[in-house]
């Protein structure tokens, strides 16, 4: 294993000066005069969900915007086989897999918190980061998507910027080129929810408190023709306070990340390559108290590497790289309950790995791309592991008739996300395969057909998957549970095996006035869990088996109108069977787990932007939203409740009030 890791090593800092000729041949013919009519792709979001999806940021100032913005993330979660739970969560899944299955990157770094205000903002500034890539299979160990969001490397003429502000949030990000060869970006943005929605804003009837500043950095510099290097980092924090339950509890949360990245970027004739040494940090601090107890949760995750990529010709592909990571799992501490809970250990791991992959053509029609990972890992907790990971990529172009994906291998992923909502919010932690879970495993296959048809102004897009999974967790525990009881993490997870399988359906419309899409999904993720207490298969906690998307954008002279619609089944949660009050203590019996559905999810958002004249060098617009415009109840998980006048316990469904947010915003480039 040490060759296997000192043999990545020597890959990942490779230096990025190679240098390979190729030849070339001039082919020289002459065909009789032909008329091609095709229509301009207007959509904002191109590409296949095969070969990978690029979001292109000037055409989705025209999609409808929530709160005065655009979030690539939101019309993603669009997008079919891709999802998310509720407003409560911003993360994506796909193809029926968690959200810790997938990888997301902000200029190469890995991010472990995508989400503020559990999903209602992006994390990410779309003014800073307008670039943005998106694949549902990746070449790192990861058995989900690849979400890859980046600055542009153009150096500007001249100082501009952007800036908006509205109701519930602003803000600002500065271009300023310093020089002919280095540019510097500033990013700030900040919410204010509380000052106008406040009074209103309730979680079923529990006050509601939610802030967070966030702000982007990137200094990039051109060496010269081929070769820049850039500077990034990115601070967010994030505040969440409201009260919980049967036990009146208040509860302080507080999360946020640290980025920072050095990067180099080489831009050869035949040769490319990218070589990055990057640190990332996400933390979670919660604090629970009443008259009686009083409790801190901790958790946190750092991941410190070095990765590099290389194109080489021939459609080579190199990648390799290595991180340490060091982790807290969810260590709650609580005072008052008489019961004394050790300290989690804290998790310290090395993964390395290497990628390699090549496109080959045969004819004119068929191309194949075998792919393969080499990961070597190890844990301070006395586990080592080393994997190889083959896939296979097929393609059949029938030119006017469309094409066909294949893909079909074996991935291993040996980070984890769980916690008590399954859904990706703030409070889920991390943790590192060895102690609590071997590495997962996927065996996944799938096929995609495209097709483009009148003169490109339409899109279908039918893809087939199934996933094979081993070494899932499920998190079975309770916020309940960590205040009435010792505390050990290995009570509270299941580790399953199980299977997802669907079909997702597309037809887009990429030109004219009106463009957009409608999407279909059915999906089933089904686990099975490797205990005595659940030995039958149960539907995962983030299941959405039906749902239904619509997007659309109307450009009519100055305005430009939209409309986002979800329709989807409800999730999967485990009703309480029965309640006992015994001597002061609540005594909770669950029914089976993930026994019962969550009411049908349905939400409408509208966007109407009316784009003002150009006067002295601004461009400016005024944007009107509706988030759930429909005022439709969507509920997400449940709680405890006791009514001390009617002297009842019941168990309660809980939604996010207010049902309808309204908000106006300015905004301006200059």
């Amino acid at each position: 294993m040490n060759r296997i890791i000192r043999t990545i090593i020597f890959l990942t800092l490779l230096p990025q000066t190679l240098i390979v000729r190729g030849q070339e041949d001039t082919i020289y013919s002459t065909i009789p005069e032909v008329t091609l009519i095709e229509h301009r792709n207007l959509s904002a979001i191109s590409g296949t969900m095969a070969s990978g999806l690029r979001i292109d940021a000037k055409l989705m100032e025209t999609y409808p915007k929530m709160f005065g913005y655009t979030d690539p993330i939101l019309y993603l979660q669009s997008l079919p086989g891709v999802s998310t739970n509720s407003e409560q969560s911003g993360g994506l899944h796909v193809q029926g897999g968690e959200t810790s299955h997938n990888i997301i990157t902000v200029s190469d770094i890995p991010v472990y918190g995508n989400m503020n205000f559990t999903g209602l903002f992006s994390l990410f500034n779309q003014d800073h980061l307008p670039k943005a890539e998106f694949s549902t299979s990746t070449r790192t160990p990861h058995i989900g998507a690849y979400l890859s969001l980046d600055h542009v490397d153009t150096i500007p003429a001249r100082l501009s910027g952007t800036a908006s502000l509205g109701l519930i949030s602003g803000q600002g990000t500065l271009h300023a080129p310093l020089s002919a060869d280095t540019y510097l970006t500033l990013s700030v943005r900040r919410s204010f929810i509380n000052a106008i929605y406040g009074p209103l804003l309730e979680y079923d009837g529990n006050p509601l408190r939610y802030g967070f500043t966030d702000a982007n950095v990137t200094l990039l510099h051109r060496i010269d023709s081929r070769n820049t290097i850039d500077l990034n980092a990115l601070w967010s924090h994030d505040i969440g306070k409201t009260t919980y339950g049967i036990a009146k509890i208040d509860m302080n949360c507080y999360w946020g990340n640290t980025l920072a990245s050095l990067r180099w970027r080489h831009q050869g004739k035949t040769v490319k390559s990218k070589t990055s040494v990057f640190f990332s940090r996400y933390n979670f601090l919660g604090n629970i108290r009443n008259e009686i107890i009083n409790g801190d949760m901790n958790a946190h995750i750092t991941n410190t590497g070095v990765s590099t990529a290389i194109n080489l010709p021939h459609n080579f592909n190199l990648d390799a790289d290595m991180s340490v990571f060091h982790i807290l799992p969810q260590d709650p501490h609580v005072t008052g309950n008489k019961i004394i809970t050790p300290s989690q250990p804290v998790q310290k791991s090395f993964l390395g790995n290497l990628a390699l992959n090549r496109q080959f053509k045969a004819g004119s029609s068929w191309d194949f791309t075998p792919h393969l990972l080499l990961s070597a890992y190890n844990v301070n907790e006395g586990y080592e592991c080393v994997n190889l990971d083959p896939a296979l990529t097929l393609g059949l172009n029938l030119y006017r008739y469309g094409s066909f994906t294949a893909e079909s291998g074996i991935k291993h992923q040996y980070l984890s996300q769980t916690g008590m909502t399954s859904a990706g919010m703030p409070n889920e932690f991390w943790l590192s395969a060895g102690r609590y879970f071997k590495p997962q495993q996927s065996v996944f296959g799938t096929l995609t057909y495209d097709f483009d048809f009148g003169q490109s102004m339409y899109a279908l897009s039918v893809q087939l998957y199934g996933k094979l999974l081993t070494n899932q967790l499920e998190y079975t525990g309770f916020l309940f549970d960590l205040l009435t009881r010792p505390y050990r993490l290995e009570d509270n997870l299941l580790i399953c095996s199980g299977y997802n399988y669907g079909i997702n359906l597309m037809i887009a419309k990429q030109a004219g006035k009106v463009t957009g899409w409608i999407s279909y999904s059915y999906g089933q993720s089904i686990r099975r869990g490797d205990g005595e207490l659940f030995p039958t298969y149960f539907h995962s906690s983030h299941e959405r088996a039906h749902e239904l998307n619509s997007v659309f954008s109307y450009k009519i002279g100055k305005f430009d109108l939209g409309g986002n619609l979800t329709m989807a089944s409800g999730n999967p949660y485990t009703p309480p069977k029965n309640l006992y009050l015994l001597s002061n203590s609540l005594l909770i019996y669950y029914d089976d787990y993930n026994s019962a559905r969550l009411p049908m999810y349905m939400r409408l958002d509208l966007s109407a932007t009316y784009n003002l004249p150009h006067r002295r060098g601004l461009d400016q617009s005024i944007n009107l939203s509706v988030f759930n415009a429909t005022a439709h109840k969507n509920y997400n998980m449940g709680y405890i409740r006791a009514d001390e006048d009617e002297l009842t316990i019941r168990y309660k469904l809980a939604k996010l009030v207010i049902p309808v947010i309204p908000s106006i915003s300015y905004s301006c480039r200059f």
